[in-house]
């Protein structure tokens, strides 16, 4: 029976795909036992406003099948940038009724944590794709097409834009080497493992 719940409160398919494989990854590596977690996507469509979050804040308190060890809470930074939006995530979950909350903020769209590296994006495809090292922009268009361009540039056209091998971009990932190139990328990843050291 697992030990730990983790339940994430997501923005949209793109982070589904990605965040909690992270998290699973970090598990692991941390030499934990993957039976002991659960882990829980309660909300992954179009739930990554502020107002949402708050609304669902509510309903935590009320709903006893919401209780976590964790929340994960994933959001956008767009064209707030990283630091107003963790800061808006982190006052909306004053009262929040869990032991953690972990903000996940993809500055400026998750779209671009999956560009940090073409060899994970490659051995997730197959294919030797080569994407464009991202720059910080806020035209969340800007990043999806970065994405397609990689991999249509091989003539391979995901139907979901590349964001469907985000399981697999998760497991190769060179975390240490993106989190220099994406400080939010870093912080996420700096607070999942610190948790995960606490127990």
């Amino acid at each position: 029976m697992a030990k730990f719940t983790v339940i994430f409160f997501l923005e949209d398919a793109a982070q589904e795909a990605l965040i909690p494989s992270l998290v699973e990854r970090l598990i692991a590596e941390e030499g934990k036992n993957q039976g002991d977690y659960t882990l829980r996507i309660l909300s992954a469509r179009g739930g990554g406003s502020i107002r949402a979050y708050k609304d669902f804040m509510k309903q935590a308190k009320k709903r006893p099948s919401l209780s976590a060890d964790v929340l994960i809470v994933g959001s956008d930074g767009n064209c707030n940038g990283f630091a107003k939006r963790r800061s808006q995530l982190l006052q909306a979950s004053a009262k929040a009724p869990y032991p953690l909350v972990i903000p996940a903020i993809p500055d400026p769209h998750i779209e671009r944590w999956y560009l940090l590296d073409s060899q994970a994006l490659a051995n997730a495809a197959n294919v030797p794709v080569q994407a464009v090292p991202p720059n910080a922009k806020c035209d969340k268009g800007h990043y999806k097409k970065l994405l397609k361009d990689a991999f249509a540039r091989q003539n391979l056209f995901p139907p979901l834009g590349g964001t469907e091998y985000g399981p697999l971009v998760a497991k190769t990932m060179d975390l240490y080497a993106a989190g220099i190139l994406d400080h939010a990328l870093r912080d996420f990843v700096d607070q999942v493992r610190s948790w995960l050291r606490q127990h």
